[in-house]
This record gives structure tokens, C-alpha cells and sequence, in this order.
């Protein structure tokens, strides 16, 4: 007997209940082996508890009289839910809803440490992405455009669509646009994140509170540590990195180092706690070699330059 629309219901209860024929039972059984050889589909923890839930009410309904006492056959109670859920294709047929859905899939963008590029996305916005930048960028753009910087800069130029709004997920900050221009530097190693408006307004929320709705020529620098935030008037060197212009304006150790590293890909480092305590400020051309740009660094800050290895120490 196969398996159908039609009669699959009215034969699933009646095996639960124990009342089959032996053919009605020979095809249930054949339905259940066959499970063991379909790929398990990869289902969350949460969504095969879901799904699991959904198949037991959609049953239990139908058990109005008392079960008789069933055998269950040794390979049927070995059998597990991950082979029942994988066969939810087949389940459908008792009329359960199908498994959630999951997060919104996205596609990664990436730039190398040292690599720059432009690029853009299906709603028209152009993106330029400094060095060493990790984002993503949504595929259903249907009611939200939205993009999450993981790591790095980006200077956004947004294509306005008064419908729908245009926003940037970053640590636990939201940036939303309709239509503008404006930077978001968001390097994690930093744990600081800055934006800076060049046309337009950007709104800058944390959670549901609002930080600041910015208009040109203002900038918000905020803290992902503390969640301590300013705002100010835009650094005038905010884009210098579009200009191929590495710049270091006042940076701690780490800060600095993190900058040579995503900007040249060349690791910095000490032993000396007298540089730990010292602030960097100096400009560099991007095109730059590595080892010339840690040398005039050292210079500026009369250091000497050492090489081990991968690493490049700054001593006295």
C-alpha cells in the first residue's frame, strides 16, 4: 500500500492507535525505514524543538479514544527525531507547518589588510572600503536595507529610497539613512566606533535609545567598552584614507598598531612600557612598503626598528 494525500492521516492514527491491517502497517513501517537513508536536514536547536512541538499537537488532537498497547519494533525506538525531521517533506502530509525559517541570509564583502575597494550593492549604494573590512550585506532588501560592518571602514553612499530606510548594524550601535554620504569607522580591535556625516542626516541609536541625529559636518565617536559617546564637529581628515593617506591622529600603542597592521599588514610591537605609554600621530601614504612606513614612524617618534621573525619591535 503507498503512502498518500488521502489516506496517509487516517492510516498514521490508526497505527498509533494500534488498529491496522498488516499491509497498512507494513507501509508505515517501510515509510519509517526509508528515513534512515535521507540526509538530516541542518535545523537549529531551537527550530527541531519547534518542529518536533508542531508534529506531537498536530497528533495528539486526533487520539480521542484511549491507545491500545503497540510493540514498537527495537529499530523504530532507535530510530531518532533527526531522521523524523528529516523527512518533513514527507510530514507535510499531516498537515504540519514546515520548520521556520531561519536568519536572513547575507553575502560578505571583504578587503585584505592593505587592499581598498569599491563596490555596489542591489539597491544602487556605493560602498568604498578601507583596509582590512569585513561587512555584511543582506540579500532582502524588501522592507529594510540593511548591512552590519563587522570590522573596519566604510564610506557609504546611500541611494535614497524614502520607503524604506537605510541601516548599518555595528557592535550595538544602528546607524539609519534614507539617503546620504557619510564614514563609519568600526575597527573591533579599537573597540571605538566613529561616524561622521558628509551630506545629509544619520541617526545613531544604541538599543532603542537615540545618541544623536547628526547633519553635515558632524561626527559621533562613541566607546564600545564603555558606551560613552561625543559628538563633535567632523575630523577634517576623516576621508584622508579615500585620498590614499594612512593617518594616525593622537593613537594609543594598540590603536596605532592596529592601523599598521590592517593598513600595511605588518605587526608592531614592544617590550618597552615607556612606547606602550606614547601617542602616535604621523601620516603615511598607503602605497607605501611596510618596512619604509614602521621605519619613518620610528623616526618621527625617534625609536629604532627591529625585525624578529614576523614581528617588528620599536625600542629606544
Amino acid at each position: 500500500m503507498a503512502l498518500n494525500g488521502e489516506n496517509i492521516k487516517r492510516i498514521f492514527k490508526k497505527y498509533l492507535l494500534g488498529s491496522t491491517s498488516a499491509e497498512e502497517r507494513s507501509a508505515i513501517d517501510n515509510w519509517y525505514r526509508s528515513l534512515e537513508n535521507i540526509t538530516p536536514v541542518n535545523l537549529s536547536d531551537q527550530d527541531r524543538e519547534a518542529t518536533k512541538q508542531e508534529i506531537w499537537e498536530s497528533i495528539v488532537p486526533a487520539l480521542v479514544i484511549e491507545r491500545k498497547a503497540r510493540v514498537i519494533p527495537v529499530w523504530l525506538k532507535a530510530a531518532s527525531w533527526a531522521a523524523v525531521i528529516a523527512g518533513i517533506c514527507v510530514a507535510t502530509f499531516l498537515f504540519i507547518k514546515p520548520a521556520k525559517q531561519g536568519a536572513l541570509t547575507y553575502k560578505t564583502v571583504t578587503t585584505k589588510n592593505g587592499e581598498r575597494r569599491e563596490v555596489t550593492i542591489h539597491d544602487g549604494t556605493r560602498l568604498t572600503l578601507n583596509a582590512g573590512t569585513t561587512l555584511r550585506v543582506y540579500d532582502d532588501f524588501s522592507k529594510e536595507r540593511r548591512i552590519d560592518l563587522v570590522d573596519g571602514e566604510v564610506f557609504f553612499e546611500v541611494k535614497r529610497d524614502e520607503r524604506k530606510p537605510f541601516r548599518v548594524h555595528s557592535n550595538d550601535l544602528t546607524i539609519s539613512v534614507l539617503g546620504t554620504s557619510f564614514d563609519v569607522s568600526a575597527y573591533t580591535a579599537m573597540k571605538k566606533i566613529s561616524v561622521g556625516v558628509v551630506t545629509g542626516k544619520v541617526g545613531v541609536t544604541r538599543d532603542t535609545a537615540t545618541l544623536d541625529v547628526l547633519t553635515k559636518t558632524r561626527q559621533l565617536n562613541y566607546n564600545t567598552e564603555t558606551h560613552a559617546y561625543t559628538t563633535g564637529t567632523t575630523d577634517a581628515l576623516l576621508l584622508a584614507w579615500r585620498e590614499g593617506r594612512v593617518v594616525l591622529n593622537d593613537l594609543s600603542f594598540p590603536e596605532m598598531a592596529v592601523l599598521m597592521k590592517k593598513n600595511f599588514d605588518i605587526e608592531v610591537q614592544t617590550n618597552d612600557s615607556r612606547i606602550e605609554k606614547t601617542k602616535y600621530t604621523t601620516e603615511l601614504p598607503a602605497s607605501m612598503a611596510a618596512a619604509d612606513a614602521v621605519e619613518v614612524l620610528a623616526a618621527i617618534h625617534q625609536l629604532k626598528v627591529q625585525k624578529t621573525d614576523d614581528h617588528t619591535f620599536l625600542f629606544k
